[in-house]
């Protein structure tokens, strides 16, 4: 399913962080005007002017890690008239970032109190142990975890396991997870056992910038003894392993888009797929894995404008089928319209006979900090609101843990 075209300029701020200074602007990007729509979403109305995305502060130090300078695109010349701009601490405009932390702003020893009380005894207050983790920022969780073994000498992952059951104890562990661990632990279990949920892999190592997939590659490899790279290439085979082996390696992030460029692309990936029998995998899943995300937002509207069978994304649609065409569409339609994206995740986690209640869970808790613009996106996409369709489909504890999160 298509999303509509990815505004530049047009997601709010996050609260609490000054806007960014000195984002450099996105010269030739082409105007959203004059581009037909992409079929099956409405455009995103409603969300006020940009006024720069905000830098990474309040994030724990990466140790060991060389400062990314860009990464220029693997066996791509570079883009001409740009200079290069290291990345460090300045993401994408527009784009939502995996890993939020957040500051300290409430009593992480009285936060710790409250859980005890909760846990102790016979019975659980349940109430509690939603008004407190769900209402608080990765960081005041973690001083609460620190707080809770200080004080009374136990793990509290631990407790609330013993004490809670089923997804509401997977929904308060998610949240009590580091988020690169977290990631690490989703990718592990996906390759698992019978089969891989491919899905999972995609919607965490698509969004996933190069700094944190560089810090999940190396978590991966220090908990597993083996490289998330080789793990996955044993799980897959075919264009599938092959977007794998391009997905986890850095994409260029630099923000600026040449348009010199973004015409030659199209024109390759139109000549690779609708313009030629057949189709050459390896020219799509190149390009889609090693260009800036604005550069492939500004490839899909220069498509529609010069290839007259459709856009990029049915293009798509029509050349590719199974894994890899998922793994294709979301990148496109993440580069387009990111926190449409979540939405649309959220809404397949939901819709249908039963709820995918991991997808769910891992979504809301990995963007919770984006849920505002998630759920105005979602609203506007599916003219029903997420809170609606998630009280629809959960119950319990549950529930309220989730609509608590997203509110």
């Amino acid at each position: 399913m298509s999303h509509p075209n990815y505004p530049p300029q047009g997601y709010p701020p996050q609260q609490g962080y000054p806007p960014q200074q000195g984002y450099p602007p996105q010269q030739g990007y082409p105007p959203q005007q004059g581009y037909p729509p992409q079929q099956g979403y409405p455009p995103q109305q409603g969300y006020p002017p940009q006024q720069g995305y905000p830098p990474q502060q309040g994030y724990p130090p990466q140790q060991g890690y060389p400062p990314q300078q860009g990464y220029p695109p693997q066996g791509y010349p570079p883009q001409q008239g740009y200079p290069q701009q290291p990345v460090v601490g300045i993401p994408l405009a527009g784009y939502v970032d995996g890993y939020y932390y957040g500051g300290i702003s409430h009593d992480a020893r009285h936060d710790a109190e409250i859980l005890r009380k909760a846990m102790k005894g016979i019975g659980t207050n349940e109430s509690d142990l939603i008004k407190v983790l769900a209402n608080r920022c990765w960081a005041e969780r973690e001083q609460i975890k620190r707080e809770f073994s200080a004080k009374y000498s136990k793990d509290l992952i631990h407790e609330v396991k013993s004490e809670v059951s089923g997804n509401f104890e997977k929904c308060l562990v998610a949240l009590l997870t580091e988020p690169c661990a977290y990631d690490v632990e989703l990718l592990h279990n996906a390759m698992q056992g019978a089969g891989t949920n491919e899905n999972c892999l995609i919607e965490i190592l698509v969004t996933r910038s190069n700094a944190q997939k560089e810090a999940i590659k190396r978590l991966y490899h220090s908990k597993h003894g083996k490289s998330l790279k080789n793990r996955m290439e044993s799980e897959a085979s075919g264009d599938f392993k092959r977007f794998l082996e391009h997905i986890i390696e850095p994409r260029d992030e630099n923000p600026a888009v040449n348009p010199g460029l973004v015409a030659t692309d199209a024109e390759v990936l139109y000549k690779a797929g609708e313009g030629k029998i057949g189709t050459d995998e390896k020219t799509f899943i190149k390009i889609l894995c090693e260009r800036s995300l604005p550069h492939i937002a500004a490839v899909s509207h220069e498509y529609v404008k010069h290839h007259k069978k459709h856009t990029l994304i049915k293009a798509i649609d029509s050349e590719f089928s199974g894994s890899i065409k998922t793994a294709l569409l979301a990148i496109v339609n993440y580069a387009l319209n990111p926190f449409g994206y979540f939405a649309d995740i959220l809404k397949n986690s939901t819709k249908g006979a039963g709820t995918n209640d991991n997808k769910l869970i891992r979504t809301i808790v990995t963007q919770m900090h984006n849920m505002p613009q998630i759920k105005v996106a979602y609203s506007n996409l599916f003219k029903n609101s997420l809170t609606h369709d998630i009280s629809n489909d959960t119950s319990g504890d549950y529930k309220k843990l989730l609509l608590d999160i997203c509110n």
